[in-house]
């Protein structure tokens, strides 16, 4: 968030700057509204860029055993040009090397979702997948395992439709 923001104000100052040469290098004298208003137009095109390219640019840089599951774009009264084209600023990812096979019960898959949000921390949800019956439950902190490191019992179990995204990453 730091780093966005000063970005921000060096943009912003270096948009002043050329403005600032380019007038002394035709030799005229700036008006005053046009440095600000030069900086404010920067600064509100490249918060816009950073809003639209953040995924794709977070996206890949991934390891290619990560599958981005989901990516959701949330609309924003306050930012009118985001209810023409919402920009993805959060989305699930699963890292299939790091799907584990229960041995006791090979339909049973132990595997980590990561839920990443731009500004944000990122979040990690540990489920366990049934392909078989195509149900999943959460391990948290309060779950027994077993010595394989599986749940011995899971309190909810969640139904996953046949074309979850978490499904087909995890069983498919």
């Amino acid at each position: 968030m730091y780093v966005f923001i000063f970005t921000t104000v060096v943009i912003g100052f270096a948009a002043a700057g050329v403005i600032m040469l380019l007038f002394r290098l035709l030799g005229r004298k700036v008006p005053k509204y046009v440095i600000p208003f030069t900086a404010a137009i920067a600064m509100f095109c490249y918060m816009i860029w950073d809003e639209y390219s953040w995924f794709d640019r977070y996206a890949s840089r991934l390891p290619d055993t990560v599958i981005i599951t989901q990516t959701f774009a949330d609309e924003n009264v306050f930012a009118p040009w985001t209810l023409i084209t919402a920009p993805i600023n959060r989305f699930t990812a699963v890292d299939r090397e790091k799907v584990v096979i229960n041995p006791q019960a090979p339909d049973e898959k132990r595997v980590t979702t990561l839920l990443l949000k731009k500004g944000s921390t990122t979040l990690a949800l540990t489920h366990l997948v049934n392909c078989t019956t195509g149900k999943r439950g959460y391990i948290t902190d309060q779950t027994s395992l077993d010595q394989s490191g599986f749940p011995t019992a899971i309190d909810e179990w969640f139904d996953l439709k046949p074309d979850d995204p978490l499904r087909a990453a995890v069983c498919g």
